[in-house]
């Protein structure tokens, strides 16, 4: 079965679940955390030990140094000592060169301990040679004879000591050097790899946060666009899995109530145009002439019925179109657009009215650019146009402005008609209300081209409203412009 590794539908088994998104925010975090104080916790080791190597280095270095620059003074006056005893044959010469013997001998200990490369070895091995030898000539030598005594040299080799003990601290220097660089590239790898890991953890993180929660948007997008259908399940912590129960029983109710209005229309559609159909044909045959001629009386009232049939026919399709519209939820994001374009547009599919009520058109639109939903918005404008159009008397003037405040557009439609009086001014947005003040046109209205153009207007965050104005009616429309 599927389950979750924090909140993640994996294959096989369920690794682990963390009860809220909260718990899991900490775990991320935590996590990202720790792996950053490891890192550090491993560049300070490297950086001790390096440190710790060069102290040792630097120490060896500077015990050597001061070993063979005392080992050159030591050998030097050992070297003196027993020429001077060859000369004079005074025992205290001889017993001076041994107490100096002494801490010489001391002095080749603590070099040969230091391990100061090979070659100074081999030279402090050859010293101590020549010294035995000095030793052991002035050991065997009595003041009568002490000319005889056999002193090689013993400065050089402490010279040549000291010059290995000098090439041997180049060469830790320069070891140390290259593990200095060897420890600077390994940190930086190091540095690296742990940034990458960190990120990828953090990513990892990031994406089990945020995949149940555009589980949800998704979720709550399908409902909105009205895709009752789609089951809703939401994986992730335990707190938005309930949340995600929540809204699939959500989806669920909704999808009921949608069945129960399509039938409801359905059966009210049915219902209503059956019987009208009826009605409709009978007076077309009485019209026709097909049951006998009619009298001029007869006819007139034929008429009548057929004109109150299509006219009820209308009714009966504006009421299932109002409703069709009024339940149907529309997932359009919003987009830009210029909405002095848009009137010109809808007066130029008025056109044919305009002409025909030699109605005058008096434009003031300025350019501006709304965020709406294109065919909403044209809704509006038409309705609102169709509705100036049917109180305007035959020669009148429909004014049409359009400016902008610092958020929004601002468009008025103002007519020469009746007006609205004061007792309608309250119901005019009302759906199938029609006012005391009738259209002089020919064709009617069914009185829902207001209330749907101000239902759209406030979906649309805008605003449809009426104003008081001499003469006719105006009624201002409110949008927000697009952003900068």
């Amino acid at each position: 079965m599927d389950l979750d590794l924090f909140g993640a539908r994996t294959e096989g088994m369920q690794l682990f679940t963390t009860r809220s998104i909260r718990q899991l925010t900490i775990i991320g975090f935590v996590a990202v955390a720790a792996l950053l104080i490891c890192a550090l916790i491993l560049t300070a080791r490297q950086l001790d030990s390096l440190s710790e190597q060069s102290q040792v280095t630097v120490a060896a270095a500077a015990s050597a140094m001061s070993a063979s620059r005392q080992l050159i003074e030591r050998s030097v006056a050992m070297e003196r000592n027993a020429r001077q005893f060859a000369v004079l044959g005074e025992e205290t010469l001889r017993q001076l060169y041994r107490d100096r013997r002494a801490e010489f001998l001391a002095l080749m200990i603590q070099i040969e301990a230091l391990d100061v490369g090979a070659e100074a070895l081999q030279t402090t091995q050859e010293m101590r040679a020549r010294e035995a030898t000095i030793y052991a000539s002035l050991d065997r030598a009595t003041a009568a004879r002490a000319s005889n005594v056999e002193i090689p040299e013993l400065a050089n080799h402490a010279y040549r000591i000291a010059d290995a003990i000098g090439q041997w601290i180049d060469q830790q220097q320069s070891e140390l050097l290259v593990r200095s660089e060897q420890t600077k590239q390994s940190l930086s790898f190091q540095a690296l790899l742990f940034i990458g890991a960190a990120a990828a953890l953090a990513v990892l993180f990031v994406w089990l946060i945020t995949r149940p929660l555009q589980q949800i948007n998704r979720a709550i997008s399908n409902i909105g666009s009205g895709a009752y259908d789609q089951h809703i399940e939401i994986s992730g912590p335990q707190d938005l899995q309930a949340l995600g129960k929540r809204l699939d029983w959500l989806r669920g109710r909704l999808q009921e109530l949608e069945q129960h209005r399509s039938s409801f229309l359905r059966h009210v559609s049915h219902e209503l145009k059956t019987p009208l159909a009826s009605m409709q044909e009978g007076a077309a045959l009485l019209n026709e002439g097909l049951v006998g001629a009619l009298s001029d009386q007869q006819r007139e009232i034929s008429q009548i019925i057929a004109n109150n049939c299509s006219r009820l026919q209308t009714l009966i399709e504006d009421l299932l179109r109002h409703n069709s519209q009024n339940f149907e939820v529309l997932d359009i994001m919003p987009k830009a657009i210029r909405l002095d374009e848009l009137v010109l547009g809808v007066e130029e599919a008025h056109r044919l009215a305009i002409g025909n009520g030699k109605i005058r058109l008096q434009n003031k639109l300025d350019r501006c650019v709304v965020t709406a939903d294109p065919e909403r918005l044209r809704v509006i404008v038409d309705n609102l146009f169709t509705n100036a159009l049917k109180f305007s008397p035959c020669g009148g003037e429909i004014a049409l402005r359009l400016w902008s405040t610092k958020t929004s557009a601002v468009f008025e439609i103002q007519d020469q008609g009746p007006g609205v009086s004061e007792a309608d001014r309250e119901k005019i947005f009302e759906a199938f209300f029609q006012g005391v003040q009738q259209s002089t046109k020919p064709y009617g209205g069914s009185g829902l081209g207001l209330a749907i153009a101000r239902d759209y207007a406030v979906a649309g965050g805008g605003d449809l409203t009426l104003v008081n104005s001499t003469p006719g009616a105006c009624f201002r429309l409110i949008f927000p412009l697009l952003p900068a």
